[in-house]
């Protein structure tokens, strides 16, 4: 395991250190990767006096300081929980460094038998890594198999600089998804500067809170270097107002996707969600929800940099789709035609549907902004600043003087205090 401090980190290096760990199931030990051995070095230390040992001291903590801040980078790390109807538990790790380079490790958790592991890296794509090629491994630690999958991920949270995370649990027992969840991972959870999280099939708040709490936007804008943002999406995950609610998605920091066709939304879903993408598909997104994520756009309560928020609808019922009328109450908005070569959403929406009448509305607001709603999908789109004079708009575009933008303003605010008024009084 000797490794030269100055030699670049090669891929068969990073493949023999994992594979030590996969056989060990802990923390390396720094003498293994030096070149020298503990009684040399020791003997090394004691011809030294205190002032050079002292100062080496020092030095090797600045070393060590400075070879955690680089980290070996991975781009893509998948941890997949699964949990059988039999009380089985599975826990697999992939790790893909490039195209070419991936290391898969399964660990295998049965009722009837003992803890065992199996794994491997394959610089093949076309080798089926969980064909069981591989030798399988007994864990003979004396620990639950939930404590050595969780250490065994936190090495991979904490020694790679990831780019792109994905969760997935799988929980295969009715009416046990809330207590299993909670213990698929018990580990620590490191700041991780991601550019993108996905997480899937998870229901246990507290067990996506975890995970969200320590996320770090590394997504640079190429316009503004010290703004980051970060690519989250959720793929059919419950407790939706909850998370919608998580401080991390009200910063303005988050592009979010959220897949999850048999969800009902309510009328607060998107009362705090302050993103500059955001992408929804659920069953039923109401009216009244769409009008008030609007109005905050309106009174300016979004983040500069909010591009669009596109809202697919799984519903069978007409009745239940979003009604425009209702999401524009209260709004000053007039009907439009775009001419334009700028690639906005409202217009591909209208070719993909072109033998349905959709209906394109300028809102006026801090921006001005377009949405559209036919069938089962509405969009709400503000182009930047510099694809306006690019935007030709039939009858001209609203006012949106300042004076016009306040007294709209001050009108909403009245007109939500008289409808508290009435509920309190009533």
């Amino acid at each position: 395991m000797a490794h030269p401090p100055d030699q670049p980190v090669t891929y068969e290096y990073q493949y023999q250190r994992v594979c030590d760990w996969l056989k060990s199931i802990a923390r390396p030990n720094g003498m293994e990767f030096l070149d020298i051995q503990a009684d040399v070095m020791l003997k090394f230390m004691k011809t030294l006096d205190r002032k050079t040992r002292s100062n080496l001291e020092k030095s090797c903590k600045l070393l060590l300081s400075i070879s955690r801040q680089e980290k070996p980078r991975l781009k893509h790390l998948f941890l997949h929980f699964t949990t059988m109807w039999n009380h089985d538990k599975y826990v697999e790790i992939t790790a893909h460094f490039s195209e070419d380079f991936t290391f898969h490790a399964v660990f295998m958790n049965k009722e009837k038998t003992a803890n065992w592991i199996t794994g491997g890296w394959s610089i093949d794509r076309k080798k089926n890594i969980t064909s069981g090629y591989f030798n399988p491994e007994k864990l003979r630690l004396s620990a639950t198999f939930t404590e050595r999958t969780s250490r065994y991920m936190e090495y991979w949270l904490r020694n790679f600089q990831i780019d792109t995370l994905k969760v997935k649990v799988e929980n295969l027992i009715p009416g046990k998804e809330q207590e299993i969840q909670q213990m698929n991972y018990i580990g620590p959870i490191p700041p991780l500067r991601l550019k993108k999280f996905i997480i899937h099939g998870a229901n246990n708040i507290r067990f996506i809170k975890n995970w969200m709490d320590n996320l770090v936007p590394d997504i640079v804008d190429s316009i503004d270097p010290s703004r980051k943002t970060i690519d989250v999406e959720f793929i059919d995950v419950a407790k939706l107002n909850q998370i919608f609610h998580h401080n991390l998605l009200t910063t303005g920091k988050v592009n979010l996707t959220f897949n999850r066709v048999n969800t009902l939304c309510t009328r607060h879903t998107l009362s705090y969600l302050n993103c500059p993408l955001v992408s929804i598909m659920a069953r039923q997104v109401p009216s009244e929800a769409v009008n008030i994520f609007l109005r905050r756009w309106v009174r300016g309560e979004m983040t500069e940099d909010f591009q669009y928020i596109h809202i697919t609808e799984t519903t069978q019922w007409k009745s239940q789709a979003i009604q425009i009328r209702e999401a524009l109450k209260g709004i000053r908005y007039q009907a439009v035609d775009l001419k334009t070569t700028v690639p906005l959403r409202c217009l591909q929406h209208r070719k993909d549907v072109a033998n349905e009448k959709c209906q394109i509305y300028q809102i006026t607001g801090p921006r001005p902004a377009f949405c559209v709603q036919s069938g089962k999908e509405f969009i709400f789109e503000v182009p930047k600043t510099a694809e306006l004079p690019k935007i030709t708009v039939d009858p001209p575009m609203l006012n949106n003087a300042f004076a016009d933008y306040e007294r709209q303003k001050n009108r909403i605010y009245m007109d939500l205090f008289r409808k508290r008024l009435m509920r309190i009084f009533n």
